[in-house]
């Protein structure tokens, strides 16, 4: 019978004091979350995060532009290379052996003729209906 009192004992004041534990920690973390909510907490951690942000796209973008002017060299001495070795003042398109690009049509004033644009063709297809006659 003594060892049912102590297990009993024992049971009641473990119980006892993981109760009080789990309060007191339930407890320091609403403080905790409490003050964190505060209206002048949320703006300092808007502020950092903001900041974090701020830093870190700067980086990207400095890194972009960075490779994007290396890749942009690295393209341009391509090219370059090209052009250099065409022999005898040829087009690099008739070294590379693609069918070179048809310069655009001159009107008489030497202005270059473009094709017609989608709203002129549309405009072209329209009956004199939409004039009034």
């Amino acid at each position: 019978m003594a060892r049912r009192t102590v297990w009993l004992v024992t049971g009641v004041v473990v119980g006892a004091a993981s109760s009080l534990y789990a309060e007191r920690k339930l407890r320091r973390t609403l403080e905790v979350a409490q003050a964190r909510l505060q209206p002048d907490a949320l703006v300092v951690e808007v502020g950092r995060t903001a900041r974090q942000a701020a830093s870190s796209t700067g980086g990207r973008v400095r890194e972009a532009v960075a490779t994007a002017r290396l890749e942009k060299r690295r393209r341009e001495d391509e090219l370059w290379s090209v052009f250099a070795t065409a022999p005898d003042g040829r087009l690099p398109d008739e070294v590379s052996g693609r069918a070179p690009v048809d310069p655009p049509s001159v009107d008489t004033s030497g202005a270059p003729v473009h094709p017609p644009t989608r709203r002129a063709r549309r405009a072209a297809r329209r009956s004199p209906s939409h004039l009034g006659n």
